[in-house]
């Protein structure tokens, strides 16, 4: 949501998202974003699925009346089980983990980057990784970081691999930021690890879907295949 309202501050006229289950949500933002003069196309998307995601797209094109220049991976699931209770299977499970966070992330960021390629767009595509992929040894979060760790190496491939097109690609590694995805965190967890962050305080959402708006701008012109730490300072 965040992400979506920073993109149409920074000018985009036209902006088109997914969603899951919440369409309501959905249609709310869009009809927030319409009265401010910003187009909008929503739609869900398994984005495990390759051909859904480039029907997704051509669809989303066709309705902007335009092709996509820039895009957004901010799909993830972080669920925090002891480590002696997690298994590879059930919806807390290594692999569906895996399945949303990372072959999500290979098959929709190759859909998008195979379309931006095949029509000559000069575009970027950014994906939301974490410091939990860098950083983290939380026995709680195994899976998330193991995914998020492959998620960062897998952004490298991608943009090394496209970047003589002029696509853009990076990685953006938020730390803590204040969401629902931690409420299932431990409080002794939660507080452990606010005495690491120098800034004091998790991240409000604005503030890195406010980085994630300047990475896919002109402004961010010169920058390939980076992972950017957005922590407020964690040691």
């Amino acid at each position: 949501t965040e992400v979506v309202r920073a993109l149409a501050a920074n000018g985009a006229s036209f902006v088109s998202f997914t969603y899951g289950r919440n369409r309501a949500a959905a249609e709310q933002l869009a009809n927030e974003l319409r009265a401010l003069g910003v187009g909008t196309f929503i739609a869900p998307l398994d984005q495990t699925n390759e051909a859904s995601v480039r029907q997704l797209l051509e669809d989303a094109a066709v309705a902007a009346g335009r092709e996509i220049a820039v895009a957004v991976n901010t799909v993830g699931i972080s669920p925090n089980v002891p480590i002696e209770q997690q298994t590879l299977d059930g919806r807390d499970g290594w692999r569906n983990v895996f399945e949303v966070n990372v072959f999500g992330g290979f098959a929709s960021t190759r859909a998008i980057a195979e379309r931006m390629k095949a029509r000559g767009v000069r575009g970027a595509i950014l994906l939301i990784t974490s410091t939990n992929g860098i950083n983290s040894q939380s026995q709680i979060s195994a899976h998330y970081d193991a995914s998020k760790a492959a998620q960062g190496h897998m952004m490298k491939i991608f943009a090394e691999h496209y970047a003589g097109g002029g696509i853009r690609i990076n990685g953006l590694a938020p730390g803590w930021i204040d969401t629902s995805l931690n409420d299932t965190l431990p409080a002794d967890e939660l507080a452990k690890e606010l005495a690491k962050i120098w800034a004091g305080r998790f991240a409000e959402p604005s503030e890195i879907a406010a980085f994630a708006a300047f990475l896919c701008g002109s402004g961010a012109s010169y920058a390939y295949g980076q992972n950017f730490i957005v922590d407020g300072g964690y040691r």
